[in-house]
């Protein structure tokens, strides 16, 4: 819903931008109605992301937003009229670009009804913009905004790091897990005739479910210290900037990065220079794309005559991306945790806040049952444990999270699997109003990909010039299919 509101914002607000703002307001005889017109616009698109998320589970969010969407709907429907209009008069015999709404408001009957139109759109966005009030809608635009410009602005400013947090660790599975890739790291060899390439590994599986926690337990085992000269461990992210993850490279390696004006040929330089016949364990964590290997840290690597044994470690959440980084078969896709384990972390994440270990083993039917709901994953365990941690150790409190439709990070409804969740929650704002429409269509028929993206079409979903629609929803469609969220048959 977020993604079609946005668009339909952007469009409106694109139209809007496009007039001779003065004269227009003129002709409409009321000052100032544009200005506000773009003003609410704005304000209101910042509280889209949010209104997204909580509408999910909340029925009178998801009015208010129908409500955004009947309103931006007209608002698209006014431009539409003026756009009529301009087509009835024919081709414009005026130099330079055309601006129907422009010509709408040359014509006085035109002009007194679209003027009338867009005063009363501004009457109900008002209203709308009062309700959201009671909401209290953050802007979840400028966070991300934020942490994308730090990430921008600082060298390996993402979260992770190859620091290891001993006490999120559980069960005989990630020991056994360690123990193979560190074997696989330290004994894979290249054939002779491929000694210009270097050996990838790849780490598979949904977010949560412990990839990047692996990584790091084989990044700090005593046998990989012995065994590289130098070990690097790069977060790469979706917005990854290809200076920003050279020169963080160089960093990690041991080299110096003398000013933010580095060229990326000067830092691919450096990188050379420090790993030049050095045996090295690259961990790239959190890859969706490979072209963060192929285009960025590949070429240096190779040509940087690195020692026998070299290796890059790799998390990732898609199979794709493995594939792109030609890692090497069969990858390690990694499990959830047994029931047992996934008990023994909620109450390590329990214990404390005057909450004893004997007190929680009293409460473990309910906490069973909080981890079916997590599914398992290691994520979502710690995220409820740290709820739970704020709360008494009585079944009251705990039941009362248990059965809280809101308990958990997702805010899904509890049919929904988390996995599955995850994987909606990456998509962008474009696809998930594909995805969503998807899930409604009848599964007891078969419908062809062509149909489907009419359909995208018909219901707005797919938004650019009229020939390109097709060839666009045909795009969502695939992305789609290659996150593994449409099957074919």
């Amino acid at each position: 819903m977020a993604g079609v509101l946005d668009a339909l914002v952007s469009y409106v607000q694109n139209m809007l931008t496009g007039m001779a703002r003065d004269e227009v307001q003129m002709l409409l005889g009321v000052s100032g109605e544009i200005q506000k017109l773009d003003i609410k616009l704005k304000d209101l698109k910042n509280f889209l992301l949010d209104a997204d998320k909580r509408s999910i589970t909340d029925q009178s969010v998801q009015a208010w937003v129908l409500e955004l969407r009947e309103a931006m709907y007209d608002a698209t429907n006014i431009l539409d009229i003026c756009q009529i209009q301009a087509m009835e008069r024919g081709p414009s015999h005026d130099a330079g670009c055309f601006n129907p709404l422009l010509f709408c408001m040359r014509n006085p009957i035109h002009a007194h009804k679209i003027g009338s139109r867009i005063k009363n759109l501004n009457q109900r966005l008002e209203d709308i913009k009062k309700r959201s009030l009671d909401f209290n809608f953050i802007n979840l635009n400028s966070y991300e905004d934020h942490s994308r410009r730090v990430a921008s602005s600082r060298p390996g400013s993402r979260e992770t790091s190859g620091e290891l947090d001993e006490s999120s660790l559980v069960g005989e599975n990630i020991e056994e897990d360690t123990r193979n890739l560190v074997e696989m790291l330290t004994t894979a060899a290249l054939p002779k005739c491929e000694n210009n390439k270097i050996l990838v590994f790849a780490i598979v599986g949904v977010g949560g479910i412990g990839k990047t926690t692996l990584a790091k337990k084989i990044f700090n085992h005593d046998i990989i210290q012995q065994e590289f000269a130098k070990k690097i461990w790069l977060s790469v992210n979706q917005d990854f900037s290809e200076i920003e993850l050279l020169r963080r490279a160089v960093i990690e390696a041991g080299g110096e990065h003398q000013s933010n004006g580095n060229t990326r040929g000067a830092l691919e330089r450096a990188l050379k220079e420090v790993l030049n016949r050095q045996k090295i364990l690259l961990v790239m964590d959190d890859v969706w794309n490979h072209r963060a290997w192929e285009d960025v840290l590949q070429t240096p690597l190779i040509t940087a005559a690195l020692a026998p044994g070299s290796c890059v470690l790799v998390t990732t959440r898609h199979d794709t991306v493995a594939r792109g980084m030609m890692a090497t078969m069969p990858y390690h896709h990694v499990n959830k945790l047994d029931p047992e384990d996934a008990w023994l972390l909620l109450k390590k994440k329990v214990v404390g806040n005057g909450n004893d270990e004997a007190q929680i083993e009293l409460l473990k039917d309910i906490g069973m049952e909080i981890i079916t709901k997590c599914d398992c994953l290691p994520l979502a365990v710690k995220v409820i444990g740290g709820l739970l941690r704020q709360k008494t150790a009585r079944r009251r409190e705990w039941e009362n999270v248990l059965n809280d439709s809101i308990w958990s990070v997702s805010q899904m409804p509890e049919e929904l699997n988390y996995a599955i969740y995850l994987s909606y929650e990456d998509l962008s704002p474009s696809l998930k109003p594909c995805f969503l429409h998807y899930s409604l269509l009848p599964k007891s028929r078969v419908f062809f990909t062509d149909e489907i993206i009419g359909m995208w079409i018909s219901e707005g979903f797919v938004y650019g010039t009229s020939c390109d629609l097709e060839k666009i929803g045909k795009e969502y469609y695939d992305e789609l299919y290659r996150g593994t969220l449409l099957s074919l048959i």
